[in-house]
């Protein structure tokens, strides 16, 4: 009987697969790449197949023959998901050059925002490269309200070089901060960013507040957490936590320092228990901020464990005294912090808790190498040279592990980061064996290379290793309005 019922079933389901066999063998698709090795992190997909495109969507992943406008041998490469960055500075079609030749698609500043969202996305509308985004930007909005003006500073380093930076936001003002941080979030705003690390006067009572406000509002924070290693983690984990918030930490590498196994363990503590709290990293050993930040206020040897050698002037290279620091602060700008070791690196690298993100700052010359090297440096170094995790991990951390941040707040991007049937072809082609980051902290801003191509939104951004001109496929990436009243 369960031997009839068995054939039973085959006789429908034949013809069904077949059928559906022979409608895509027809269909003429907008672009197939053909054989190439097809990574996708969420059905762990790793297998030889043929992917077809149609406008901004993948409309076939088969194993059998398909046919399109234009084919592309993908034969010894691999077909994955661009790469998705929560934590990209640099915001403009410079960055997001070098940012593509790196595999990105997608590139969102999360950590601390764009205070001026509604004219931000008008302005990138149908001019951007690569997918955009960003969050409330909690440091502006409380500097203009200590400010009591709407002074519209130059860029977010200036926000957070700002002297009223390192001032207490009154507790009278908080309905202040909510209503900005509001209007922000009903602007398409991606949850909140909190630097709060760069707010040495915020008090507990400020931060709380923001914390409840994400709470309330079920939106995600994103934070730079304050000096202090463990002892910072917990703070901002026991925030979350009492308020029922999701939080991601940026950075760990460069706030965990020694205290990195802790560390990762509470980030795992919390997901294994419920608590969405996810964390990223950028594969160097060098951080990156502004000279005038309050980071360097009195005492940061100390905090940061590094001296005045240990600071690279972007400018021009060049490692600094107690002479030039003090020149320097005066005049602000960005400065290299090679304060990091390799082994936190590589045991961050190596958690299944990590992510990757680049902290990639504005176009620079001789600007930090985590702009446009970070994802092919895992590839190459990590991956391929060194072995430390499997080129599918990899991916996972550089894809799907980004976007599951986010789907709670922007529905669509449970349609981004895999390579699936119906997803946006938010995609990348490149050879496993040659792809390199060119990028180092002498010659700053370098191409990656091994991109063959990459695809935003289905639109070809770079074909056969170079980047096309006068294409923009990039779109807004918008939390949803929500009841935030």
């Amino acid at each position: 009987m369960r031997t009839q019922f068995k054939k039973w079933i085959l006789l429908i389901l034949i013809p069904l697969i077949l059928s559906c066999s022979s409608s895509e063998h027809k269909q003429i698709y907008d672009i197939v790449i053909q054989n190439a090795r097809i990574i996708d992190p969420e059905t762990e997909t790793d297998s030889i197949l043929q992917v077809g495109i149609i406008d901004d969507k993948i409309a076939a992943v088969t194993g059998q023959p398909i046919k399109g406008k234009v084919m592309i041998n993908g034969k010894g490469k691999v077909l994955a998901p661009g790469f998705i960055d929560l934590h990209a500075h640099g915001q403009t079609n410079i960055e997001n050059a070098y940012q593509a030749f790196d595999g990105v698609t997608t590139a969102l500043e999360l950590e601390i925002g764009i205070d001026t969202l509604s004219s931000w996305f008008k302005f990138r509308k149908d001019k951007a490269l690569l997918n955009y985004g960003a969050s409330a930007c909690q440091i502006a909005y409380r500097n203009k309200i200590i400010r009591q003006n709407q002074k519209a500073l130059p860029s977010v380093y200036d926000e957070i070089t700002d002297s009223i930076s390192q001032q207490p936001l009154p507790e009278k003002d908080f309905a202040a901060l909510e209503k900005q941080i509001r209007k922000a979030i009903n602007e398409g705003a991606i949850g909140i960013g909190i630097p709060v690390g760069y707010l040495p006067a915020a008090s507990v009572e400020e931060i709380t507040a923001v914390y409840t406000m994400a709470g309330k509002w079920n939106v995600p924070v994103f934070t730079h957490v304050r000096e202090g290693g463990a002892i910072a983690f917990q703070q901002a984990i026991a925030d979350a936590i009492l308020n029922r918030t999701q939080l991601h930490i940026c950075h760990i590498n460069s706030m965990a320092r020694k205290d990195i196994l802790p560390c990762l363990d509470m980030i795992r503590k919390s997901q294994t228990r419920g608590f969405p709290i996810t964390t990223e990293l950028y594969p160097y050993t060098a951080g990156n901020t502004e000279i005038g930040s309050s980071i360097f206020n009195e005492g940061w040897q100390e905090r940061l464990g590094c001296s005045y050698h240990d600071l690279q002037w972007v400018e021009t290279g060049e490692r600094l005294t107690p002479e030039t620091f003090e020149k320097y602060r005066k005049k602000n700008g960005q400065v290299i912090i090679h304060m990091l070791k390799e082994d936190w690196i590589r045991t961050a690298i190596s958690s299944p808790f990590t992510m990757i993100a680049s902290d990639g700052g504005n176009y620079s010359t001789k600007g930090h190498p985590r702009a446009s090297g970070t994802f092919c440096k895992i590839l190459r170094k990590y991956v391929r040279e060194e072995r430390l995790i499997s080129l599918p991990e990899a991916i996972k951390k550089m894809t799907l592990m980004p976007a599951k941040v986010l789907e709670k707040v922007v529905p669509e991007m449970k349609l981004r980061g895999r390579v699936q049937k119906g997803c946006f072809a938010d995609l990348i082609l490149f050879d496993p064996h040659k792809v390199k980051d060119n990028a180092t902290y002498e010659n700053g801003f370098s191409n990656s290379s091994g991109m063959d191509y990459v695809w935003v939104n289905g639109k070809t951004l770079i074909s056969k290793g170079k980047i096309l001109k006068n294409i923009f496929p990039g779109r807004p990436i918008k939390g949803s309005k929500i009841n935030t009243r």
